[in-house]
């Protein structure tokens, strides 16, 4: 009750009380000689709840004996309403109590506003009466309507002198659905089985009838369900207890069903009462295609008015353990709080904790991780690869629910450090929806940028994911290790789609332009070309889209215009239509595998032996050549090498040769008669027939026998027949070239020629 001022005035067993709270006030007076009694006061109803509007005024009057308290008591209510509702009604209530019978009548002039939007209309009298063992008969029509829709119970008796009845409670409106019957007697109200239709999408429903004393105090045995959506909160035979204004409920809660995807199941035994929950902890179990949780919940802090609860879970998702700790409150009429977990996915043999720091919060039956929600992987090490650091930020509340994630993440990936080969930092952004999303990465460090898109994808029982992907990025240095060979410069454009189930696949397209690299010193320049990549459970395949070319290959000698096409799974090489310009000439080859145990035809034609004679690298050379020649020249391809076998070259056309004066060729004619001779009979040779069969083994040693058959036009066109051997090794060869073209060019960009020099 509340605190009251009470003035009680007593003179000659004549009693007189006075009441005061706040603008409300009573009086009355008995008179214990004659038993009679009076009262008569006003209540505001302000004072009962601030935002209650109107008065009530009452009188009253009887006789109050030893054995018998008789008595009449009327009111009326004027302009009753509620705050910041439009509608006022007035009221009239009639009571009396003779021979210990009681009646009772009330009646409603207009809806009367209850708040919030709701409004109580009385579509007739009430009318009850009794006996002290109470009621005999009752008539009640009451209907209340609001936003959610409309509530409306109706309670009549069977008949004259039957102290039983029969009613309906009916709900209806765009959040309301429902028919209860009821069955009352004197001693109670029963609800028979029904389910019934709440706002914010909850059913409740009871298979048993619910029998309330009509007593101000009492208890009944409960079992019902309550559902939301797919999730289902069931009791049985649990106590609900009241005594006057206060309520109470004790029992076991068993929960099933499915939220977001995931399968639920839990169970709480203990107290509800208006302040809050008290009993054991509540345990929660999380099962999903891929996710185990075991959720366990203390009740000690879910009280009046934020409901505040902190849940420690563990389990896994697929190979993930998972642990941590989920915290909840009722805030500002909504769910929100935390969410903090730990895990080290399978695949790192070091290192590489997972941990996820979030903020949610429900919203209109929807639920979100906050903005900077945050998930972030350790660095680690899967096998002998370090993967550094890895975090995903929230840059949008995400919207959880069974279709997947909605919203904006940001990603940040240091970078991968193996024994031959690096990742730098990796940044980007992504964009979810539901089952797909969409990222775009850069790596900043090599100016390259990765555009992905993905969705999950079930086949059958299992699930998967498929997309597609986009690279565009410039070749430099900086990527080239592990590659065997130094990229300097050029541009890779690619796009493909890949699907994952149970394994990688991939599909795409890529090409290169403007190419140069430096393969161990072999230098490429001007490449261009496109093919087409597969990546499967068997490997990789990498076919040309048409020609591959090359405007420059420097491997001693220059060699230009290669063109060809490629068909490879990253082991063997098949290439097809190979030709390039070199020493003047040309070589072509119908295909070539490398590497290879076979020996595959090779063709050369219209060689010019000048450039081959320049091959001397001399300022004042020896020996001069000239004229085309050419042949077939089967190279086995090794994969640090290669051979020849079974070589022939002859000339195409007419030859010549001519040793030129020079102090080395003096000293030698000086040296011996025969030798001088040889060389006055090969200093000016025109060559017609010229024939070479070549061999050459694995280690670059080349074995050539040579017949060369020619005249001498200053002796007289003496006829020449030359037949000589010739051992060298090649590789050798064309790698000291190499080294002295690479010395030539630092000490030309060293030392620039001047244009007045």
């Amino acid at each position: 009750m509340p605190p009251l001022a009470v003035v009680i005035r007593q003179r000659e067993q004549r009693w007189q009380a006075q009441a005061k709270y706040q603008r409300s006030q009573a009086t009355a007076v008995y008179d214990r000689i004659s038993g009679r009694w009076t009262a008569q006061g006003q209540i505001q109803a302000a004072d009962i709840a601030p935002k209650l509007l109107g008065a009530l005024t009452f009188t009253g009057k009887g006789l109050w004996q030893a054995n018998r308290l008789d008595g009449a008591l009327q009111a009326q209510g004027q302009q009753l309403g509620y705050m910041g509702q439009s509608q006022r009604t007035d009221t009239t209530l009639e009571a009396s109590l003779a021979a210990k019978q009681w009646r009772l009548n009330a009646v409603l002039g207009a809806p009367v506003a209850l708040g919030g939007g709701w409004s109580l209309e009385a579509r007739q009298a009430l009318r009850a009466s009794g006996n002290l063992d109470g009621v005999e008969s009752l008539r009640l029509d009451l209907r209340a309507a609001g936003p959610q829709g409309t509530v409306r119970l109706s309670l009549d008796t069977e008949g004259g002198g039957v102290a039983r009845g029969l009613g309906k409670l009916t709900l209806a409106g765009p959040e309301l659905a429902g028919t209860v019957p009821l069955r009352w007697n004197r001693h109670g109200l029963a609800l028979l089985p029904a389910a019934i239709q709440l706002p914010e999408g909850l059913r409740l429903s009871w298979s048993r009838p619910l029998v309330l004393p009509l007593a101000l105090a009492g208890e009944s045995t409960l079992s019902a369900e309550l559902q939301h959506q797919d999730i289902r909160v069931k009791t049985v035979d649990s106590l609900l207890s009241w005594q006057q204004a206060q309520w109470g409920w004790q029992g076991r809660l068993d929960l099933a069903g499915k939220a977001a995807g995931h399968d639920l199941a839990g169970f709480w035994r203990g107290r509800i009462d208006a302040s809050g929950l008290a009993g054991e902890p509540a345990s929660l179990t999380v099962k999903g295609p891929d996710l185990v949780l075991a959720l366990r919940l203390p009740v000690t802090g879910f009280h009046t008015p934020h409901w505040t609860a902190r849940a420690a879970f563990n389990g896994h998702y697929g190979n993930y353990p998972l642990t941590g700790v989920l915290s909840a409150s009722y805030t500002q009429g909504h769910w929100e709080g935390a969410v903090e977990g730990s895990s080290r996915p399978p695949f790192y043999a070091q290192g590489g904790v997972l941990k996820l720091s979030a903020s949610w919060y429900g919203k209109q039956g929807r639920w979100f991780l906050g903005t900077g929600s945050r998930a972030t992987i350790a660095e680690g090490l899967i096998g002998t690869t370090l993967i550094k650091p890895i975090a995903v930020v929230a840059t949008t509340p995400l919207r959880l629910g069974p279709q997947g994630m909605f919203g904006a993440l940001q990603l940040k990936a240091d970078g991968v450090v193996a024994t031959r080969w690096g990742l730098p930092t990796v940044t980007g952004q992504m964009a979810v929806s539901g089952q797909q999303g969409r990222a775009r990465l850069r790596v900043p460090a090599w100016q390259s940028e990765l555009t992905l898109t993905a969705a999950l994808a079930s086949r059958g029982k299992k699930t998967g994911a498929k997309g597609t992907l986009e690279i565009t990025t410039p070749l430099s240095a900086a990527m080239s290790r592990s590659l065997g060979v130094t990229l300097q410069k050029g541009r890779l454009n690619g796009q493909g789609r890949w699907q994952w189930q149970d394994h990688w696949q991939l599909q795409g397209d890529m090409a290169v332009s403007g190419l140069a690299l430096d393969w161990g010193g072999i230098l490429a320049s001007g490449g261009n070309g496109a093919a087409h990549i597969e990546l499967h459970q068997d490997g990789l395949t990498l076919t040309s889209n048409g020609l591959i070319t090359l405007a420059e290959l420097e491997v001693g000698t220059l060699v230009r215009n290669v063109r060809m096409t490629v068909q490879s799974d990253l082991a063997t090489w098949h290439f097809a239509d190979v030709y390039a310009d070199m020493l003047g000439g040309h070589m072509r080859a119908a295909a070539l595998q490398w590497p290879s145990p076979q020996y595959q035809a090779v063709t050369i034609s219209r060689i010019d032996l000048a450039e081959v004679a320049a091959l001397q690298n001399a300022p004042n050379p020896t020996v001069q050549l000239a004229g085309r020649v050419g042949g077939h020249l089967p190279l086995q391809l090794m994969k640090d090498s290669l051979a020849l076998q079974g070589g022939r070259m002859s000339n195409e056309g007419p030859l010549s040769l001519k040793v030129l004066p020079s102090a080395g060729v003096s000293a030698m004619g000086q040296s011996n008669r025969a030798v001088r001779l040889a060389l006055d009979t090969l200093s000016n040779l025109a060559i017609h027939d010229f024939q070479a069969r070549l061999n050459m083994k694995p280690d670059g040693w080349l074995d050539a026998v040579v017949t060369i058959k020619g005249q001498n036009p200053q002796q007289n066109s003496l006829p020449v027949v030359l037949n000589y051997t010739h051992r060298e090794n090649v590789l050798e060869l064309l790698r000291s070239l190499r080294i002295g073209d690479e010395i030539s060019r630092r000490l030309l960009n060293r030392h620039p020629v001047e244009g007045s020099r």
